[in-house]
């Protein structure tokens, strides 16, 4: 369960100072799939941020599993992001001279893990993606919408509990884009916890809750009542 309490995000431009995130308070249930919408500069991305520790709160807590983000060594903050989030963002961010099977190693190299022991979880990743047949691909030769899932398949390759998308689908097309849906919903029945941003309103609505922020601050907490019936047709 991830909870979040009171959470103050400040920035500082010269002389003059901003809250991105201005007392936040959200629970997140372990196998919920919540979508985070709002306009641009309403904090969405950033408390995604602060909840894969990509960044750190100004004041206020969130606790993972019962543990206090705040109090995690430098060591345990790298086996967080490695081991219990999976990261899922916008922009990709594969290595593109590497091959595809080295993308989605990577997490598992970081990990400690190399050889042969490395090749049954990358491969099944890749399974659950349908990008099997280009494991021995470059990542620049790929499509946006195949890099993209190798980008999945990178953050789910070490089992992750929670899975981090910040507009998954925001540089993608309308067809890959419900690709990409299909296989986030797929791994939400599996028990994965999913949280997206999205400014996309039909991508929300496949999610169990929608919660929208502005200025910093929620300020709604939906539940989408057809999620389970949208959830089983975007996954076929």
């Amino acid at each position: 369960m991830i909870s979040i309490k009171d959470v103050k995000k400040r920035y500082k431009t010269g002389s003059k100072s901003f809250y991105a995130l201005d007392g936040v308070s959200l629970d997140i249930k372990k196998g919920e799939f919540v979508a985070i919408t709002g306009k641009s500069g309403s904090g969405k991305s950033t408390l995604l941020n602060m909840i894969g520790t990509l960044d750190t709160v100004t004041s206020g807590k969130i606790f993972v599993d019962g543990k206090d983000l705040s109090e995690f060594s430098g060591k345990q903050i790298a086996a967080y992001r490695n081991k219990t989030v999976g990261f899922v963002f916008q922009s990709f961010y594969l290595e593109p001279s590497y091959t595809v099977f080295d993308n989605v190693e990577l997490p598992l190299v970081l990990a400690g893990k190399t050889g042969k022991q490395n090749r049954q979880p990358v491969e099944e990743a890749l399974e659950l993606v349908k990008l099997s047949k280009k494991i021995k691909e470059k990542a620049m030769s790929l499509s946006g919408g195949e890099q993209q899932r190798v980008a999945i398949a990178r953050a789910i390759v070490n089992n992750p509990s929670y899975i981090l998308a910040d507009e998954p689908c925001g540089n993608l097309d309308t067809a890959n884009s419900e690709n990409i849906m299909r296989i986030l919903a797929g791994l939400h029945a599996q028990g994965k916890t999913i949280i997206m941003v999205t400014h996309d309103p039909e991508d929300a609505q496949k999610a169990d809750r929608i919660v929208t922020m502005s200025d910093g601050k929620i300020v709604s907490d939906e539940t989408v009542h057809n999620a389970h019936k949208t959830r089983l047709r975007a996954a076929l």
